[in-house]
């Protein structure tokens, strides 16, 4: 049974007294990722002078407008770049949430290095997940979101069976989600009034709520696994190494 205020409650009680670590984390992530993203907006400033003399009673003033937002975006490889560096971050983070869910004991900022040896198959794994999402939103947007939350899980799939291959991860991960992908949903939206708290003093608050809202997706991850498990949706040997992966 999907429980998402169990899960909740077991956040905040393994975040108790270690909060330290997780911020940190977010932090460090967010740092990173704001330093990628410069390109992107030194480019956008660039554009704004030529927008503001932009007549807009013109229909024609808007495909120019268009063209030259555009023409501000930062090249492909650098979006590339910057989606792979969320992968290795995204990674580093679930591997210490995943210590965390399992001991009590105190977490370190190595542990967030450490899980940064496991990037191809980070990167690996946004990848294929990305380009399964991508062919389902050609379909229509409500096939593509919900087929989003069905492949939500390969990333802790990935980062605690090393001997599972990236493909065979996003299998297990439409295995575990099944009959849960509204659960799911409803859980991403029940932090929906907490981010916009945490958005108002300048998105500071959201230091404290990511870590929040990745241990509690961590304890839903391990319980809908240990139901799979008992109701042999998922059977033990299928979380061993069965086929060439990227590690």
């Amino acid at each position: 049974m999907f429980d998402r205020k169990k899960y909740k409650y077991f956040a905040r009680q393994q975040l108790h007294g270690r909060w330290k670590i997780p911020v940190l984390i977010t932090i460090i992530t967010g740092l990173v990722m704001l330093i990628f993203s410069i390109p992107e907006f030194v480019e956008t400033y660039r554009t704004i002078p030529e927008l503001w003399d932009l007549d807009f009673s013109d229909s024609h003033s808007f495909s120019i407008a268009v063209n030259l937002v555009s023409e501000s975006n930062t090249s492909t490889l650098l979006t590339y770049i910057q989606l792979a560096v969320a992968a290795i971050f995204e990674m580093a983070g679930i591997c210490v949430y995943l210590k965390m869910s399992r001991s009590p004991e105190p977490v370190h900022l190595s542990d967030f290095f450490d899980g940064m040896n496991n990037w191809l198959r980070a990167v690996f794994a946004e990848l294929w997940k990305d380009i399964w999402i991508f062919f389902w939103l050609l379909l229509f947007f409500i096939p593509g979101i919900i087929k989003a939350i069905s492949y939500s899980q390969i990333m802790f799939i990935v980062a605690e069976y090393k001997s599972v291959s990236v493909t065979k991860a996003l299998r297990i991960s439409k295995i575990i989600t099944h009959g849960h992908k509204a659960d799911l949903f409803v859980m991403y939206l029940s932090f929906l009034g907490w981010a916009i708290l945490a958005a108002i003093p300048a998105g500071l608050g959201f230091i404290v709520l990511f870590p929040y809202m990745k241990l509690t997706f961590v304890n839903a991850y391990h319980a809908m696994m240990k139901e799979a498990l008992e109701t042999g949706k998922l059977k033990p040997e299928d979380l061993q190494k069965t086929e060439a992966q990227y590690e």
